[in-house]
């Protein structure tokens, strides 16, 4: 614990040098997949700023002496927050009104403790129909010239009955095939659940409130953009193949879809096509990065972003999450 400032050890008493102090509050899940034994060894040690480009939280730090390391401390859930730390940072994701109640009264009573992320911020993105609006709003061609044009998919929100749906789209003008979501993103496998509807009448088997979103041919290879502070690491995942006139004119119903772009489905070894799997300009992830950084309020989130097939500088946005799983193993490596 820490007294007058040092920090000691709990069992024997032993002095140790001062650290800054992380409280987390995680789902088991976000714990075991963010809190690795090598991860938290490297930052206890001192020598943690050598490798601080993957984290960036002393950055988002008021005040750094970046060769005093960082201690992570649980938070107890069951005592009140202000009875516990000091912290110079928390770090957390959990669902809740209570907790987000917790959280704003610490921010308002302890504005020198960084707080990752503000919850009102993480709660923009638990909607689909919100969470791509501040990038329909950007024009990143006035900061980064001719590095390429980042828009999102022609989109429809449906919130009840799924007999509707047909004729929705049609008013909507929204083409096939179409990707459907859940609306909300709550943390659990069916705020996951995606399908993909070859077919305008087999939309009525959905089941709502949902977004459906047309689906742009990308060549099977997805980029996530992972954003911690101001750093960024860009690694390519396979994705859904396209789908041509072809295809969509035999094909009718709605067919689930795997995690496709999940870390085991890594495009590195695979032989593609390098315009499809050519990494978007590091200006314009920059940028993009900086923006939504500036506009969510967010500094730990990831951008799922897609090249359209065919073009070198047509890009979209298909999905924006806040602190995802494998966020530090991705800007660790």
């Amino acid at each position: 614990m820490r007294l007058n400032g040092e920090i000691y050890d709990g069992e024997d008493g032993v002095e140790e040098e001062q650290k800054h102090v992380v409280g987390y509050a995680l789902t088991l899940k976000k714990k075991n997949s963010f809190l690795k034994p090598k991860f938290e060894r490297l930052a206890r040690s001192v020598n943690y700023c050598m490798a601080l480009s993957l984290v960036n939280l002393c950055q988002m730090l008021s005040s750094i002496r970046c060769n005093k390391g960082i201690l992570f401390v649980a938070i107890d859930l069951n005592r009140p927050l202000s009875d516990q730390g000091p912290f110079d940072i928390i770090l957390h994701k959990l669902l809740g009104k209570e907790w987000c109640e917790i959280i704003q009264d610490y921010r308002q009573t302890h504005p020198e403790v960084t707080v990752l992320d503000p919850p009102d911020a993480i709660q923009h993105l638990r909607n689909r129909q919100s969470m791509l609006q501040d990038v329909v709003d950007l024009n990143l061609s006035d900061f980064c010239g001719n590095c390429g044009k980042v828009g999102v998919p022609r989109q429809m929100v449906i919130k009840k009955d799924p007999l509707s749906i047909p004729d929705e789209v049609t008013k909507a003008g929204l083409k096939l095939p179409l990707v459907a979501k859940p609306l909300v993103v709550d943390g659990s496998s069916k705020s996951h659940e995606l399908f993909l509807a070859y077919d305008q009448f087999s939309l009525s088997e959905l089941e709502p409130p949902l977004v459906l979103q047309e689906f742009v041919n990308h060549g099977g290879v997805l980029f996530k953009i992972y954003v911690v502070g101001d750093a960024i690491k860009v690694v390519r995942r396979f994705s859904l193949p396209n789908v041509s006139k072809s295809k969509l004119a035999k094909v009718a119903g709605v067919f689930p879809l795997t995690r496709v772009s999940s870390a085991a489905a890594s495009d590195d070894d695979a032989d593609l096509d390098p315009g499809v799997t050519e990494l978007p300009p590091q200006p314009l992830l920059e940028r993009l990065a900086k923006e939504l950084h500036h506009r969510l309020g967010l500094r730990l989130f990831n951008i799922d972003m897609i090249r359209e097939h065919g073009t070198r500088d047509i890009f979209y946005v298909i999905d924006i999450n806040y602190f995802p799983d494998k966020l530090m193993g991705q800007i660790t490596t």
